[in-house]
C-alpha cells in the first residue's frame, strides 16, 4: 500500500527569524495516520532512553513507514533546503514519541530550547498523531547571542554562555518552555494538527510546546503522540 499521496499534501514553506532558516510544513501527510496510532498502541512498550534528552518515552516504528516517509519527502526537502542532488540521504531514527516527563523532573537542559546536532546537513521531522489541543513546535532566538541556529563554529561559546545564564537563574524547579522568556525569544510556532508533519534543520533552536496541564499520558491514544524522524544528507 502506498502510504503517501502527494497530490493531497498541503505544503507551506516559511523562512523564519533573522537567519531566514526554511521551515517545511506538510498537512495530510500520511494516507493511514490511524493505522500508525494503532501500531503505537500495540506490540512492544514505549521505553525511556537513558542517553536521550527527550522528556518521555519512545519506541521504533515498524513496517513501511520509515522508508516510505523518507522517500516521499526527499525530493521536496532537497528543493526547499537547497540540498545538492549528489548527496545521499540516510535515516538515523524513526520512532514513536510520547512526552511524559512531569515538569518537576525535568533536567535544566530540558527546560530551554535545544538542537539535535550542530550539523546543517542533518534534519528532523515531527509527524503529529495527537489531538489538536496539544502544543506543536516552536523555534527560538537566543537573546544574548542572537543565534537561531547553532553551527560548529558557534557551539562551544553558545553552550558556555547558556550554562552560565541557566546557573544564574538559581532555579530549583524547571518547566517546559512555551513562549518568550528572558533568555529566549520565540520566532515561529507550528501548531499541532493531526497528520501534520514539520521538517527543519536539526541545528535550529527549537522545543515542543508542552503543557503539563493538558496531561502527560503514557497512553498513545490520549497523550502527545508524534513520530520523530532524523535523517542526513551525506557526501
Amino acid at each position: 500500500m502506498t502510504l503517501y499521496s502527494q497530490e493531497k499534501w498541503k505544503i507551506d514553506v516559511q523562512l523564519i527569524g533573522h537567519e531566514k532558516n526554511p521551515l517545511l510544513i506538510i498537512d495530510n501527510f500520511c494516507n493511514t495516520p490511524n493505522a500508525l496510532t494503532d501500531q503505537a498502541c500495540s506490540g512492544e512498550p514505549f521505553i525511556a532512553q537513558a542517553s536521550d534528552f527527550y522528556p518521555g518515552l519512545r519506541k521504533q516504528v515498524d513496517g513501511n513507514y520509515p522508508a516510505q516517509s523518507l522517500n516521499a519527502i526527499t525530493s521536496l526537502v532537497r528543493e526547499v533546503f537547497s540540498i545538492d542532488a549528489s548527496r545521499a540521504v540516510q535515516q538515523s531514527l524513526c520512532a514513536f514519541s510520547l512526552t511524559t516527563t512531569p515538569p518537576e523532573k525535568l533536567r535544566p537542559i530540558q527546560s530551554v530550547p535545544h538542537i539535535d546536532t550542530h550539523d546543517p546537513s542533518h534534519f528532523a521531522m515531527v509527524h503529529y498523531l495527537c489531538p489538536n489541543s496539544y502544543g506543536g513546535t516552536s523555534f527560538y532566538r537566543h537573546r544574548s547571542t542572537g543565534h537561531e541556529s547553532i553551527t560548529q563554529e558557534r557551539l562551544t561559546n553558545y553552550f558556555k554562555i547558556l550554562k552560565q545564564e541557566v546557573m544564574e537563574e538559581q532555579q530549583t524547579r524547571f518547566n517546559y518552555i512555551n513562549g518568550d522568556t528572558h533568555l529566549f525569544e520565540r520566532i515561529a510556532q507550528v501548531p499541532v494538527a493531526f497528520n501534520r508533519a514539520v521538517i527543519y534543520r536539526s541545528n535550529q533552536l527549537h522545543s515542543g510546546d508542552i503543557s503539563a496541564q493538558l496531561g502527560l499520558s503514557e497512553n498513545p491514544k490520549q497523550g502527545r503522540l508524534t513520530v520523530n524522524s532524523f535523517f542526513s544528507f551525506i557526501e
